[in-house]
């Protein structure tokens, strides 16, 4: 499988919207519950962001994607704590994901000088 055509975040303006993020472990695969995947990937986010000067408090929007709807309370409790008291506006939506074991897939758009 060639590496997808795209980068893993761009600036346009004050705005960064970072690309989806799936939880890929050490070893190059995603495994873990919906906890644990949904963890791993926003630090995956936050990775990103840091490399902008930026963190988890600059997110001004998140775009989720479970593939059950039965996993969106445990996807949501991982989400909360991650996040604490800053509540970005978000959407959640059911639906496949292209990689072979992923649950969750999340991207984002954060602001400079949020």
């Amino acid at each position: 499988m060639s590496a997808p055509h795209m980068s893993p975040s761009f600036r346009a303006g004050d705005l960064l919207f970072l690309s989806g993020q799936l939880a890929f472990g050490a070893d190059g695969r995603v495994s873990g519950d919906i906890m644990a995947q949904t963890l791993l990937v926003l630090e995956r986010l936050e990775s990103e962001l840091a490399r902008h000067g930026l963190d988890r408090m600059h997110v001004v929007k998140a775009n989720t994607w479970i593939t059950d709807r039965a996993l969106f309370p445990s996807y949501n409790e991982a989400y909360a704590s991650f996040f604490g008291d800053h509540k970005p506006a978000r959407s959640t939506i059911v639906s496949a994901l292209a990689v072979e074991g992923a649950l969750v897939e999340i991207d984002a758009v954060a602001r400079f000088g949020a």
